[in-house]
């Protein structure tokens, strides 16, 4: 073969390995820019009928953290409890993902198999509590009542 050949395929072969690399550096580029995006978009307007006018601004920063219990999506607030403050059984987390049809117990966030329960002294389950198993401990996280799943 001549030396020109083999000059230019292997001029040709180090340009090519180069410009994959370049494509494989804009691929991750665009895989980061993607990861750094939430998923969840943020509802400009709603016709949902809520009792508290601000559940939205309350609840935008941890808006990807939710159960469905009654129809109805319960956030987490920075309080917890211990075994002893809960009332009833009322379910447990069945499925943890993005739905387009909500059902009883669906949350994309808490584990499938977690447990919640109405709070003693609490009225019309306007928080109720789920369990929380980190390794060997136990803990109750408290959700409030925020605003009803659109149908």
């Amino acid at each position: 073969m001549n030396r020109k050949w083999l000059f230019a395929i292997l001029f040709m072969s180090v340009l090519g390995i180069g410009s994959a690399g370049m494509g494989i550096v804009k691929m991750e580029d665009s895989i980061k820019a993607q990861q750094a995006t939430p998923l969840l978009p943020t509802m400009e307007t709603t016709n949902l009928d809520s009792q508290d006018a601000n559940w939205f601004e309350k609840s935008e920063e941890r808006s990807f953290e939710y159960l469905v219990h009654d129809g109805i999506y319960y956030v987490p607030i920075e309080e917890e409890l211990n075994e002893t403050n809960l009332d009833s059984k009322l379910g447990v987390v069945s499925r943890i993902g993005e739905w387009e049809e909500f059902r009883e117990g669906d949350t994309p966030y808490y584990i499938p198999g977690s447990t919640y329960y109405t709070i003693k002294d609490v009225p019309d389950k306007n928080k109720i509590a789920i369990e929380i198993v980190r390794k060997e401990s136990k803990k109750y996280q408290v959700l409030e009542k925020s605003h009803p799943v659109p149908k």
